[in-house]
């Protein structure tokens, strides 16, 4: 609107007056509204300020507990491996007591090998172990067997649990890197008194239960050669021997001093220790032969 236009002067004036008037009470009204709304935080403040304090008090409070389990976990390594849970089959050191019937608890070396058992892969079915129909029971031969962590209790007889026993058990070609010389003997000595090399394994029986298979060429036939080495004795005692290869050199040396005074119950020992320093790669093959040789 141009007030230049208006060509009375008194009532251009009073558009003029009325203008500003208006201009000054909007001016107005907006400050007041302002003022009204800073009043009016004020107020509210006030009114919640003890909210609010007790509010501010919290916060530091928890920054204070927080603190240090932040700094804490700040120290922890970048990635932390949990240890592995055992497996169901794995012997366990609490069992329910409602644990199903038959279902065996047992160590890992013995795990490993029965879940090739259980999975065919590659196991003895001829002379290894079976489960007999009518009693559920697992056997060797016609003797009834159980497994206590990886112990082998055969009748009333435990074998110690090793690898190599294990894996002359179950598998239908032993690796022969795994199992020792002693394992060997105790595995013949199973074989003979479970009667698991005679047809239907039968105590009575005088032929063998031989295959055409690896293992009774390269392994079974030679201990149902030599049965009588083994008919009647029982079980050997099993033979514990350390793993640290400091305390097997002093132990094999003790034991050739002993043998050298005339004792000649401690070959045994001797060969199962000879065998563990050659598995472990602290003997060659042409030490083992020649202390084999003189034992």
């Amino acid at each position: 609107m141009s007030f230049l236009k208006i060509k009375d002067p008194k009532k251009r004036d009073l558009i003029v007056e009325e203008f500003l008037k208006t201009k000054k009470d909007i001016q107005d009204s907006f400050i007041t509204e302002i003022l009204g709304d800073i009043g009016a935080q004020r107020e509210l403040s006030k009114f919640f300020k003890p909210v609010t304090d007790t509010q501010k008090d919290i916060k530091e409070s928890l920054v204070k507990e927080i603190k240090p389990i932040t700094e804490g976990i700040g120290q922890l390594p970048a990635a932390i491996t949990l240890p592995q849970l055992p497996t169901i089959a794995e012997a366990l050191e609490e069992e329910d007591e409602d644990e199903e019937e038959g279902v065996m608890r047992v160590g890992k070396i013995a795990h490993q090998y029965l879940s090739d058992y259980a999975a065919k892969q590659n196991v003895d079915k001829t002379f290894g172990i079976y489960k007999n129909p009518r009693d559920k029971q697992y056997y060797i031969g016609n003797t009834p067997i159980d497994i206590r962590e990886n112990n082998l209790v055969v009748g009333d007889k435990e074998y110690e649990g090793t690898p190599g026993l294990w894996e002359l058990i179950i598998s239908k070609k032993p690796d022969i890197s795994i199992y020792s010389h002693n394992d060997l003997d105790n595995y013949a000595q199973i074989m003979v008194e479970t009667n698991a090399l005679k047809q239907n394994n039968n105590p009575t029986e005088v032929t063998p239960k031989s295959s055409r298979g690896w293992k009774w060429k390269n392994i079974l036939r030679n201990i149902w050669r030599e049965k009588s080495k083994y008919e009647g004795q029982g079980f050997p005692s099993t033979i514990v021997i350390p793993s640290d290869p400091n305390a097997l050199a002093e132990r094999l040396e003790l034991l050739l001093a002993s043998k050298a005074a005339g004792n000649t119950g401690v070959r045994n020992e001797l060969v199962s220790i000879c065998d563990e320093l050659l598995r472990q790669k602290i003997m060659n093959k042409k030490q083992y032969k020649n202390l084999m040789l003189n034992i």
